[in-house]
């Protein structure tokens, strides 16, 4: 009969670890996550540590030396590591599912922090979409684009780090996955400008498509191509494609005042082939109302002859709305030089002292005003 005061004895009689084991945590943490307690899955993390840490690279590289050497324990190797990992990673992304939920962006944050330096790895792209989900919806659009820089910029352990198994498309990267899904937050809670500039950072470094198209045949007409674009990243490609264009045309002419514009957009969305609903677009019918609703004067678009899958936006609209970005940046600008030039001139305070005198001056006109009739309502109570 085994001494159970002896806690040696008792793991030997379970034939198991005495306490939780690192699937048991992820266990409680993914029941508390469908719970919606975020503060049990906050207090759960703590406890997961030292199993998420027994998975860091840094282990498995050690395993060479030391089996040459034949000098200490031997190490796992890193394909048992990263299949130790897999087993264990689902449990981030039940945590950081149920702080969005619950509104908590912050703890978010620390534990993706916190995940980061216990596993030396890539945290899944699930829960880096959580996170970004609730941080957009708090309008917290800088800190998306910091967490996705730092995320994609970790080194991946394998090639399976972050994907799952079951992906049928090959080329849905990570990377892109991760940005694409932060594009699709930040493009809901209305954070134009940071989607924007996410999609020209994945551009740049490679892993979001150009949509701008090079034409040999037509060079009168900008090609623009959305295949394969959520709604949310066709939105930034086709301001950031026009955006780019247009400053190109400008640091070719001597002034902002001679840009002009002599050249047709030719947007290929697609004819919905890969959509939810067979032969239903889906690009075409958003990128037509972001062209009239996000742009002022709007920019009108009708469909190619021939060609389902793509609209045609004139120049000449293109040309108006230049004109009247150029109109409001110079109503800007003269309004600015006047506030200006009355500072410098001190006509504005001239204007202040002058109103302020004039308020004084009838102030002290009505008090005289009404002394002396008090002073002679009493003179005539004295007569009589």
């Amino acid at each position: 009969e085994a001494v159970f005061s002896d806690a040696g004895a008792l793991s030997t009689v379970l034939d198991r670890p005495i306490g939780l084991t690192g699937q048991d945590w992820k266990l409680l943490l993914i029941a508390a996550s469908r719970g919606g307690h975020w503060k049990v899955c906050l207090g759960t993390l703590p406890f997961i540590r030292p199993y998420v840490k027994e998975t860091h690279p840094m282990y498995a590289r050690e395993s060479s030396v030391s089996s040459i050497s034949g000098v200490g324990p031997s190490r796992p190797s890193l394909e048992r590591l990263n299949r130790k990992y897999e087993r264990i990673a689902r449990a981030l992304t039940a945590a950081i599912l149920c702080f969005e939920v619950r509104g908590q962006y912050a703890w978010a944050i620390r534990a993706i922090d916190d995940w980061i330096e216990w596993s030396g790895r890539r945290p899944r792209k699930e829960a880096v979409a959580s996170a970004c989900r609730a941080l957009a919806k708090r309008y917290r659009g800088q800190e998306v684009l910091t967490m996705v820089t730092k995320v994609v910029n970790i080194p991946a352990v394998s090639e399976s780090d972050g994907v799952d198994d079951d992906l049928e498309v090959s080329d849905y990267t990570y990377e892109k996955a991760v940005y694409t899904e932060s594009i699709n937050a930040l493009h809901k809670s209305g954070l134009y400008e940071e989607a924007d500039q996410l999609y020209a950072a994945g551009v740049s470094n490679g892993h979001l498509s150009w949509a701008v198209v090079q034409s040999v045949t037509d060079k009168k007409r900008l090609r623009l191509d959305l295949h394969g674009m959520s709604a949310a990243v066709a939105h930034s490609a086709v301001r950031v494609s026009l955006q780019k264009e247009i400053m190109e045309s400008s640091s070719q002419s001597s002034s902002d005042d001679n840009i002009t514009w002599d050249r047709d957009v030719m947007i290929i969305t697609g004819r919905g082939r890969r959509s939810g609903e067979r032969f239903r677009p889906v690009l075409r019918p958003e990128v037509q109302r972001m062209l009239t609703e996000e742009f002022y004067p709007p920019l009108g678009s009708s469909s190619m002859p021939g060609n389902m899958g793509a609209i045609l936006v004139l120049g000449k609209d293109i040309e108006a709305w230049l004109q009247h970005q150029r109109q409001q940046k110079g109503e800007c600008l003269l309004f600015v030089a006047d506030v200006l030039r009355d500072i410098s001139s001190g006509n504005r305070l001239e204007k202040a002292l002058r109103s302020s005198g004039n308020r004084l001056e009838k102030a002290l006109i009505m008090k005289f005003e009404s002394e002396r009739t008090t002073g002679a309502a009493e003179n005539d109570d004295k007569d009589q």
